[in-house]
């Protein structure tokens, strides 16, 4: 059991270590991050995702219990968090962007390694899954309501426009060409596969030192706020989605990878979103540098009950 939790957790703790050790010392800044980052969303990560989902089986893509579980576990979190931000603020900023930083877990960053490293290639179905519930209902949903809270424009072409933009991105029309021909049963030339992999390949290790480096920048402001998150982010989001699932009945390895991605700590783009917002600033950059180092004890949980048959009870 101990072999099965800090195998995949060593490495990756490694490896963000070593980002973050290249920030602090200044071999790397966090500019350098900014490009990394594009380089992973828009390079290579599109190409593990374009290459994965072409060799999924299609009866896999058409399991629609997972994708309703998927949208009813994260949607419901975020529901959850921004009901609590909207009672404590009274801002539909704060309540937005709080909302976010605890529904959106860093499936790209950490749970490619970690969900390779313990199921495989297959679980690339997983983290897509999850980002095409983040890119096409989450991050158009924030963006609507700050362009609301901001009194810019109407919040529903806000909504459209961040549609919009999400689909012309790399990470959303890579996996879906993927997902087009496997619906079709048409397979990639054997050459242009391995270029993808040999792209893709790169994903895992180079986003995580990519992690290290960004939490690098953030200076930490243990809050109230920032524990709360804690508990919603790492406690109540994996119990969410295990609720889901048991109502639908779902069972097997993609259930419980679902279970793991939500207890990963939250994703680094919220932060962003609060930087440009000027609101939630610091309570979003401490909540996902925290959430990285504290989920090191509730991850290793989360494996233990996976491994103790809980995600199929």
């Amino acid at each position: 059991m101990l072999e099965r939790i800090a195998g995949p957790l060593v490495p990756v703790a490694f490896v963000i270590a070593l980002g973050f050790v290249a920030g602090k010392r200044g071999k790397l800044n966090y500019s350098d991050s900014r490009l990394i980052s594009r380089l992973v969303l828009n390079w290579i990560f599109p190409a593990l995702l374009l290459a994965g989902m072409a060799g999924t089986p299609r009866s896999q893509l058409l399991d629609f219990r997972f994708l309703v579980a998927t949208f009813v576990g994260m949607m419901g979190m975020y529901a959850v968090a921004f009901a609590i931000g909207w009672y404590r603020y009274r801002e539909l900023k704060a309540a937005a962007l709080k909302g976010f930083v605890n529904g959106y877990p860093d499936g790209a960053f950490m749970g490619i390694p970690i969900l390779q490293a313990m199921f495989g290639p297959g679980s690339l179905y997983s983290v897509l899954v999850l980002n095409l519930v983040a890119s096409l209902v989450m991050i158009p949903l924030t963006t609507m309501l700050l362009e609301i809270a901001s009194g810019k424009g109407s919040g529903a072409k806000a909504f459209l426009a961040s549609i919009a933009g999400a689909v012309r991105k790399p990470l959303l029309w890579a996996p879906a060409i993927g997902i087009l021909l496997s619906l079709f049963a048409i397979k990639l030339p054997p050459v242009l596969a391995d270029s993808l992999n040999l792209l893709g390949k790169a994903t895992p290790g180079v986003s995580l030192l990519c992690l290290g480096l960004i939490m690098s920048s953030v200076r930490l402001n243990m809050s109230g706020e920032v524990w709360m998150n804690l508990a919603l982010k790492l406690l109540v989001h994996p119990a969410l989605m295990i609720a889901a699932i048991v109502a639908l009945s779902l069972k097997g390895a993609y259930a419980q990878q679902m279970i793991l991605l939500c207890a990963l700590p939250s994703a680094t783009i919220p932060a962003m979103f609060a930087n440009e917002a000027g609101t939630y600033r610091s309570e979003a950059a401490t909540s996902i540098l925290a959430s990285t180092v504290v989920s090191v004890v509730t991850f290793s949980l989360a494996i233990y009950l996976i491994d103790g048959g809980l995600a199929a009870a």
